[in-house]
């Protein structure tokens, strides 16, 4: 687990830095990283794809939204390098394969995985963004 979580770190490393994302980030973005792998690698074995992926994203974006404040920059400039852990690489490439050999059982199988994953990842951002509003719609009033 502790490896997986370090490739993780490592390649949203290398992503930031071919995006060019801001030089006082990385270090938030790096903890976002390991935080995101971390919290996606323990709950994937107890629940599963989309809940892993749904409670990582939205610590994920509540980190995110507290980093932003912090740096005085946009949560997004943390929330995507951040969020590369969560990305269903091998799924979607089992997902081609599997489809391209006409073995029809193991495609639907990757494909449930592909969804889920996609759909807990866009779940945990839209529901903790929202959230995040409406504490700072509360609290401007």
């Amino acid at each position: 687990m502790t490896i997986e979580i370090i490739c993780c770190v490592i390649g949203t490393i290398a992503f930031s830095i071919t995006m060019k994302a801001p030089k006082k980030s990385l270090a938030y973005i790096v903890a976002g990283s390991a935080i995101t792998a971390a919290i996606s690698s323990i709950f994937t074995g107890f629940y599963g794809d989309f809940t892993a992926c749904l409670i990582a994203m939205l610590s994920l974006t509540f980190y995110s939204e507290l980093s932003a404040r912090i740096l005085k920059m946009p949560s997004t400039v943390i929330l995507m390098p951040s969020a590369i852990p969560l990305l269903p690489g091998s799924a979607i490439y089992y997902t081609m394969f599997y489809a391209i050999q006409s073995d029809l059982k193991l495609f639907i199988f990757y494909a449930k995985s592909t969804l889920y994953t996609g759909l807990g990842i866009a779940l945990g951002a839209v529901i903790g963004s929202a959230i995040v509003r409406i504490i700072n719609f509360y609290r401007e009033k």
